[in-house]
């Protein structure tokens, strides 16, 4: 799914350069282990569009990134924060729905497809009980846990989470991870998470 070819991207001064000779990534759980300032947020921007100043190639799906457009690119990969986004007055429901804004219209209005994918990734995190509060008053855990229903209901094939399970406790660390080995490999998906704990690496990746 992700071919990458003789990059190097600049990780601040007086650091060296981090190079990526010839990786090819394919559907399955891959965990991005390395300790502060490694090059682990860094390597996923540069996969997700954000840093396209470098030299070399990356494929996704055998395009070069540098020539899918936005949507093209919300609909190939979806991204999940260390930080949480704010998300003003809008209720944890109405977050999730975001996730399906790269397929839809100019009117953005909400079709069955579209609540099919959110009711099954509620039910897959259980986050009934999260759906009807504001965003903002949720506990760090809880953003999180949306923040990643949000990403696996924009349905793409590919999904970069930059330590996902910050924020979280050791059941629910143990929980997310297991859901998204399964995950990728019952939908097909390439799932690539950044983190410092190697407890459940091994376990899962």
């Amino acid at each position: 799914m992700i071919s990458i070819q003789n990059i190097a991207l600049f990780l601040g001064e007086d650091k060296q350069p981090l190079k990526v000779n010839d990786l090819k990534l394919s559907k399955g759980l891959w965990a991005l282990v390395g300790r502060n300032g490694a090059g682990k947020s860094t390597f996923l921007n540069a996969i997700s569009g954000l840093n396209l100043k470098i030299d070399g190639d990356i494929l996704i799906q055998n395009q070069r990134l540098s020539d899918l457009s936005v949507k093209d690119l919300a609909q190939k990969i979806s991204v999940v924060y260390s930080k949480t986004e704010l998300f003003g007055s809008h209720t944890a429901l109405e977050v999730l729905y975001l996730g399906r804004l790269p397929y839809q219209g100019l009117l953005s209005k909400i079709n069955s497809k579209d609540e099919q994918m959110v009711n099954m990734v509620v039910d897959l995190l259980n986050l009934t009980p999260l759906l009807d509060k504001p965003f903002t008053v949720l506990s760090d855990g809880e953003k999180q846990l949306i923040m990643i229903g949000r990403a696996l209901v924009q349905d793409t094939p590919i999904v970069l989470l930059d330590e996902p399970t910050a924020f979280l406790d050791v059941v629910n660390r143990q929980k997310i991870i297991s859901l998204l080995a399964e995950i990728s490999i019952k939908q097909h998906k390439l799932i690539i998470f950044s983190t410092h704990n190697m407890d459940l690496v091994e376990q899962y990746c």
